[in-house]
Formats: C-alpha cells, sequence, structure tokens
C-alpha cells in the first residue's frame, strides 16, 4: 500500500495459512434411459447432466419406472402348463428392459444422496452403444460428463442390455474418463450376471475378456445381480401365450386351463372385466377424428384433464400465426369434450350383462341433474356465434345440432327433447378471432373438467372390477399363480451398481471414504441372484487377470452382504482396494482445487513454506480422523517442497513448483487368521 495522504490505515493480516476443503466422494452419475427428459419450464434434459437429491426430485423430472407393454409366457404344454419363461415386451414385441430408475432407487434406499442423472433416451428407444459427436446412446451420454467437475462415481445400469463387447467397451470409456480425470470411480455390473456360471455360459469370463487392461485401478465390479421387492403391477390384458413350439396358445384353451369350472370362470371373468374397460375408452376414442394430436389409450385415459391442458396450450401457440392454425388446434379444444358428452349415450347404451355395477352407475349418472346441466351448456356454448367461427369458417347451428344429434330423445338433454330446443349462448369472447378462441377456450375448460369427473367415474369403477377379478386370479388359479410369481421374479432382478453405489455414499458419511465399503448389508433385497460359496469367491477376489470381482453374498442370519473391497487392479499391492483409491482421488482432488490460489505466486521459499503448511494441515485433520496410519504424522505422511528437495533452479526458472506428498492410507483387514497351537501344562 502507498501511502500519500495523512491520516490512519487499517492493514489485516493473514495469521493462518490457507486450509484444504475436502472433495465430495460419493456423487453418482446415472447415466440410462428414462420415461422422460423435461424441466418444470418444458425444457428439455436429454444429454444434459442434471443434479437431484431425492427419488421424488428424480420422477418429477424424468418420470417413473417402464412398463412392459406385454409379457410373452412360454408354457409347457405336455407338462401340466408349467410356467418356461416369461419375458418382457415393448409395443415392437421386442424383449425390453430398463434398469435405471429401480437403480437410483436402490441408490436412495442404500443412504444415497445428491447425485447426477444423464437422460439418453426414452422408454421408445431401444438401448445403443452410441457414439460422442452426436451424441448418442450410452457411450454420448458417458461423454457429457467429462465438463462436469463434481461427479466422483459413474455407472450405467442400462448398459448391460446391449451385448457384451458393447458393455465391455463402454466400460473401458469409463475408466479412461476417470484416467484422465482422476476424480472419479466406475462401478460396474456383468452381463448376464443374474446369472450362474456354467460351461455354456460364464459371466465373470465375459466380463473379464471385454474390459480390457488399462485403467483398472479406478474400477471395481460386483456379482452377482440382486433380487430386490421391487414388484410390477401385472393385467391380465398383457399377457401373451406361446406353446413349447413358440406357437400362440388360443383364448379358448387359456380359457379352459384347468378344466375346473370354478377355476376357469376366474380367467373369463378378467377377460370380461378387462374388455369392459377396453369399451369405455372406445366410446370415447372412437368418436375423435384421425389424427387427432392427442392419442388416448386405456394408460392415459384418466388424464383427461391434463389432456384438455395439452390442447390448450397448443392453442396458444398458435397466436400470432395463421388463422387455419389457430382454428384448427380451437376444434380439437373443442373436440375433446364434445367426444366425452357424445360417449354417455354410447356407454348408456351398452348393456354389460356380465358387470350389471356399470350399467346402473351410467344410468345414475343420466338422472345426475348437474351432469345434464352440464351437456345442455356444452351444446349451448357450441351454438355461440364466436366459438362456431373459431372452430371453422361458416359453421352453422344446424351443424352443431347435427354433431348432437345422437342425444335427442335422450335423459342426457331433458327436459328438452332434442338439442334444436337448447338456446344458444350469446357471450362475447373478443374481437378477433385468435382472442375469441382462447378466451372461449378457458370458459369451455370448466364444463371439460365435469364432464371428466362423470366418464372417470365409469372409467374407475370398470378398472376396479377389472382390477378385483385378476387378483382373484392370480391368487386362486395355479396357472395364473405360476405365472404371476414368475413375472415378478423376472421383474425383480436388477443390476447391483445402484445399491452399491448407495453403500459408497452411506460408508463415505459415516464411516469416511477411507473404510472399505464392504461388510455392509444391502436394503430391499430378498437375496442375490446367485448363491456363491467360498470356493466361488476364490476365484472372483483373486484371479492371475488382477481383475478381481466383488461378490454379494447371502449369510444365515446376517442377511446379503456385500463381501469384497477390491479394484479391478487385484493384482497391484498399491491399488488392490477400493478405499484406497477413492482415498486418493480425494486427497489428490482437494489438494488440486486449493492450491489453485498459488498459481503464479512467487516460487519461493515463502510461497513453498504456506503450501506445504496447508497440506500438513489437512493431511494431519485426515491422520486423527482414521485415514492414515502412523504412530505420529512423520509416519503417516510427508510433504516435500523446496529447491533441492524437489526442485531444482532449473525447473524454478521454467515456472514448474513441484510438491510431492506421500500418504499412509489405511487398508482394510480382508483376511483375518487366528493362528492356534497346543501349550504345555506348567501346573
Amino acid at each position: 500500500m502507498v501511502y500519500k495522504t495523512p491520516g490512519v490505515y487499517v492493514e489485516e493480516i493473514a495469521s493462518f495459512p490457507a486450509s484444504v476443503v475436502p472433495v465430495e466422494t460419493a456423487i453418482p452419475a446415472f447415466v440410462g434411459y428414462c420415461e422422460k427428459a423435461q424441466d418444470e419450464n418444458a425444457s428439455n434434459l436429454s444429454f444434459k447432466p442434471t443434479r437431484i437429491n431425492s427419488l421424488l426430485e428424480y420422477e418429477t423430472l424424468f418420470g417413473g419406472d417402464y412398463v412392459p407393454n406385454s409379457y410373452v409366457v412360454k408354457l409347457n404344454t405336455a407338462a401340466n402348463n408349467e410356467v418356461i419363461f416369461t419375458e418382457p415386451r415393448d409395443v415392437s414385441n421386442v424383449q425390453r428392459r430398463y434398469y435405471l430408475y429401480n437403480c437410483i432407487k436402490h441408490f436412495y434406499q442404500n443412504g444415497g444422496g445428491a447425485c447426477y442423472i444423464v437422460s439418453v433416451g426414452s422408454y421408445a428407444t431401444a438401448p445403443i452403444y452410441g457414439d460422442t459427436t452426436t451424441p448418442l446412446g450410452l457411450l454420448g451420454g458417458l461423454a457429457q460428463l467429462k465438463s462436469f467437475d463434481e461427479p466422483t462415481l459413474l455407472l450405467f445400469p442400462d448398459a448391460v442390455s446391449l451385448t457384451a463387447a458393447e458393455l465391455g467397451n463402454i466400460q473401458k470409456s469409463a475408466l479412461t474418463q476417470c484416467a484422465d480425470l482422476q476424480d472419479r470411480f466406475v462401478i460396474m455390473d456383468l452381463k448376464y450376471g443374474d446369472k450362474d456360471k456354467t460351461i455354456a455360459l460364464d459371466p465373470v469370463a465375459i466380463f473379464r475378456q471385454e474390459t480390457g487392461t488399462s485403467n483398472l485401478k479406478y474400477g471395481s465390479a460386483y456379482y452377482p445381480w440382486l433380487q430386490t421387492i421391487y414388484g410390477q403391477t401385472v393385467s391380465f390384458r398383457q399377457l401373451s401365450f406361446i406353446d413349447n413350439a413358440d406357437v400362440v396358445i388360443p383364448s379358448a384353451t387359456i380359457d379352459s386351463f384347468t378344466g375346473d369350472a370354478s377355476l376357469d370362470a376366474l380367467t373369463t371373468d378378467s377377460r370380461s372385466a378387462n374388455a369392459n374397460v377396453a369399451i369405455v375408452v372406445a366410446a370415447v376414442v372412437d368418436i375423435l377424428p384421425a389424427g387427432f394430436s392427442i392419442s388416448l389409450t386405456r394408460d392415459n385415459f384418466n388424464a383427461l384433464s391434463a389432456h384438455y391442458g395439452v390442447l390448450f396450450d397448443a392453442l396458444r401457440a398458435t397466436l400470432g400465426g395463421t388463422l387455419d392454425s389457430v382454428r384448427t388446434a380451437f376444434g380439437e379444444v373443442v373436440f375433446l369434450p364434445g367426444a366425452i358428452a357424445l360417449a354417455f349415450e354410447i356407454l348408456r347404451d351398452t348393456p354389460f350383462p356380465d358387470e350389471p355395477e356399470l350399467a346402473q352407475i351410467i344410468s345414475d349418472l343420466s338422472t345426475d341433474t348437474s351432469l345434464v346441466a352440464v351437456i345442455k351448456d356444452l351444446v349451448s356454448f357450441e351454438k355461440n356465434a364466436h366459438v362456431r367461427g373459431a372452430v371453422a369458417a361458416g359453421r352453422s347451428v344446424a351443424n352443431v345440432e347435427t354433431d348432437y344429434a345422437s342425444l335427442n330423445g335422450t335423459p342426457w338433454i331433458l327436459p328438452e327433447l332434442d338439442v334444436s330446443s337448447i338456446a344458444t349462448n350469446a357471450e362475447s369472447f373478443g374481437a378477433s378471432t385468435a382472442e375469441r378462441a382462447v378466451n372461449a377456450a378457458a370458459v369451455l375448460q370448466g364444463l371439460m373438467n365435469k364432464l371428466a369427473v362423470g366418464v372417470l367415474s365409469v372409467f374407475e369403477s370398470a378398472e376396479f372390477l377389472a382390477y378385483e377379478a385378476e387378483k382373484k386370479l392370480f391368487s386362486q388359479h395355479p396357472i395364473f399363480s405360476a405365472i404371476f410369481a414368475q413375472i415378478q421374479k423376472t421383474m425383480k432382478i436388477l443390476p447391483s451398481s445402484g445399491a452399491i453405489a448407495g453403500v459408497y455414499a452411506s460408508v463415505d458419511r459415516t464411516r469416511g471414504v477411507w473404510k472399505a465399503p464392504a461388510n455392509v448389508s444391502l436394503a430391499d433385497i430378498s437375496g442375490p441372484t446367485v448363491k456363491i460359496n467360498d470356493a466361488d469367491q476364490g476365484d472372483l477376489n483373486v484371479h492371475t487377470t488382477g481383475k478381481s470381482i466383488n461378490a454379494i453374498r447371502a449369510f444365515a442370519g446376517k442377511g446379503s452382504l456385500v463381501w469384497g473391497a477390491r479394484t479391478l487392479d487385484g493384482n497391484s499391492n498399491e491399488w488392490r482396494y477400493v478405499s484406497v483409491r477413492r482415498f486418493f482421488n480425494m486427497a489428490e482432488e482437494s489438494i488440486k482445487k486449493a492450491t489453485v490460489p498459488f498459481t503464479f505466486e512467487p516460487n519461493d521459499a515463502n510461497t513453498w513454506v504456506r503450501v506445504r503448511a496447508m497440506i500438513e494441515n489437512f493431511l494431519s485433520l485426515q491422520w486423527r480422523a482414521g485415514a492414515l496410519v502412523g504412530e505420529k504424522t512423520s509416519n503417516a505422511f510427508y510433504v516435500k517442497v523446496g529447491l533441492g528437495e524437489t526442485m531444482t533452479a532449473q525447473d524454478i526458472l521454467e515456472g514448474r513448483l513441484i510438491i510431492e506428498i506421500g500418504m499412509a492410507v489405511v487398508r482394510p483387514a480382508e483376511f483375518i487368521i487366528l493362528k492356534f497351537s497346543h501349550k504345555m501344562q506348567v501346573s
């Protein structure tokens, strides 16, 4: 400071050295496929690493679990219809599974916290290897994480759906990223990790063959997969049956599987109940014109008001566009509540002989004066001159009355007998067609919501009756009970990486990153898919290739435990253990960030002392916490810096400040050996 003006000056003198702040150690990044990828502003989140803190936040941004379109059930018709296998299929009848959602759930149930999600596609997209240039697929999603500093763990559970070679290449790419950045670690799943080793198929050998030999110290693998408690809702309508020869089993055969009239009636009851739900949905859907922008199905039918909101938003988006675009969008807005109103009479004419409860509900609706008033208000609304003009040029009152002619002489417009008797709404909705369309749509929304309540009361009743019929079928019918159990078993199988990431986070938080994430029980599982004994684990844990695979084992009276703590570099005395590698990652990254302020400082003894004091203080704290082993700090670590010690005069001339750090990190007691011997009697 230069002093020129007389007065009093204050200078604050730094008395303490800068400090090293430990970085986060368990922030996993999950790469995979989601139901959706959209934030609250409707912005696309695909290939954008997004930080979340809870499963609820994931569901808000990325949706829920994958629900198969169907399940193919193969039965041995020559052996009392024994279930051979069940297989989830997509809308194209292709076998398909997505694991990301349940792995996220498993992560949180096992102690996880903040994490990153990289959505690389929806459930309509088959998992692919991809590339980094577009970006595309799982490889493209993995590449997006390079520019994000916070993630410290990499996982890609959906990659197990790729071929073994493609999965191996993804894993090698992840290891390369870890080696380049030196601040992250990979948790790997095995292809076919839900299966035991056989002569024909050896998941462990396949994994070791495909993972290469480079950067192995930055990854760990776990075997086998897990049988979780995350069941799947199964409906009778999702089932399709084939026999030993892969020939479709006809419905008549399915309906008489047992030959017992009471049991087989459960099948026909379920079939009939599901058909009734389809009738309710079709009553509305069949009225909608071809090319209608909203695709109504049984699965999304109960969101009618939300569908109206989508149509309303589409209308708003046309403002400023052509008149035709406004009219097209407004026409769809008007068409949806109109289709619902007309569907009531279609449903009233449907007998529902097997479900008199449904017929009674519809009959009660026809005498509901408030619903009748809403339908009449809808007709009156559509007769409005501004509404007609916003739907189509030249649309007349007669056109509206023709559209609703099927309601003539029905209870839905009483006391009027003809829609022509319903008065025309004379309200003004604005000056321009666009203004009229938006204002009218806002008014129509109230009518739409009331109509939706009415038709959904029928739909939900039909759904409940179908659920009750299926509940009896799956619990009482021996064949369908076995099918249901097999489907649940299949769908509950999950790669272990999500749970392991949760264990890493939990152990880091409660014990420290230097504690091996092993001898820890796993939550939300019934057990591993493969039972492993000591002999089996011997080959997993120690192998000539050095590629150690950590076992997940079930122990009597203890549950299922993570029973291994090695990296893939199992033959290295330096990097054998996961905890050692991850502690070095943490220490390296923390010290690296803390030394950035010293860049371009004078390369002299004053700077060297400050840097050494800062690092030694950090390592002393780690030693006190138990991360470093030694009776005193000089036994636990060293920090060297200075001319003649770590640098030459030439190094200083070339701008290099070289700091050498050595750490004696604690290592897990993997093998506890008790030695017993006889002692001679002495008294």
